[in-house]
């Protein structure tokens, strides 16, 4: 047997559920106590340190070096923190060993952070992109849940992609009808993503596309992963042209930048 819904769903109950600081740091950044949020922060070390990391870097282009936690917080806004929260979570389900797919991972949830941010606010508003800032962060542990799952049967899984014009993601719809947005809707869940999100995240399929933001991750995902450096996963996704007439912003800019 390939892989099965029950194997999804035996992989999802081992998930970690959110650490309480993490928690408690999410419920106060939903009510906009900033300092609150941070002294939680504080508690978890490796989620401090990804922040500073990500924090000092050239992404933000801070004039010196911060090390206070609640001030990065003020620095950054409270959108940026739920999505930064988000992306340290990811992290505790990136493999210790990749099976399947060869790329920096870690250079690859940046990357989509980052465009998510840009072409959120350049399809939208920065008002549309803070509201739903932490799908961005999210959307990547689905390559993470993908190479467990295909790796566990990689001989089995490589003699079907071999005889077959099927690509990974297609053969996972097929066997699971699970797709690579819904598996990232799946922890979303987990992780006490709000519902709205949720459903935003499920529709990325893009099966039909109604939903102008899913239509954007969609997108986004087939675009950077249509980059040399991140090719190995690109498919994952069986692109739907139909997404493009919900983004025509855009898709105009990046056909007039290629």
């Amino acid at each position: 047997m390939l892989i099965t819904t029950e194997e999804i769903k035996n992989y999802l109950l081992k998930v970690p559920p959110l650490p309480e600081s993490v928690r408690k740091s999410l419920l106060y950044l939903k009510e906009g106590e900033l300092k609150k949020a941070a002294m939680e922060a504080d508690k978890d070390l490796i989620l401090k340190k990804q922040i500073y990391s990500f924090v000092n870097s050239a992404y933000f282009s801070l004039s010196k070096r911060v090390d206070d936690t609640i001030q990065l917080f003020s620095l950054i806004g409270v959108e940026r923190v739920k999505a930064l929260i988000y992306s340290y979570l990811v992290t505790l389900l990136i493999p210790e060993k990749w099976g399947i797919f060869n790329i920096d991972f870690k250079s690859f949830q940046a990357t989509f952070m980052m465009e998510f941010e840009k072409f959120m606010k350049f399809e939208f508003n920065e008002k549309i992109y803070k509201k739903y800032a932490e799908i961005g962060a999210i959307v990547p542990v689905a390559v993470c849940v993908c190479d467990m799952l295909f790796a566990s049967k990689k001989e089995k899984v490589d003699i079907v992609l071999n005889a077959t014009s099927m690509e990974y993601g297609i053969l996972l719809k097929r066997l699971t009808g699970i797709s690579l947005f819904e598996l990232a809707a799946e922890i979303a869940k987990i992780w006490e993503m709000e519902d709205e999100k949720i459903k935003i995240l499920k529709k990325s399929e893009c099966n039909e596309c109604k939903d102008e933001i899913s239509a954007l991750i969609h997108f986004l995902f087939f675009y950077i992963t249509s980059k040399p450096q991140f090719l190995d996963i690109n498919s994952l996704i069986e692109f739907k042209p139909e997404c493009l007439n919900l983004i025509p912003k855009t898709y105009e800019r990046i056909i007039n930048d290629s």
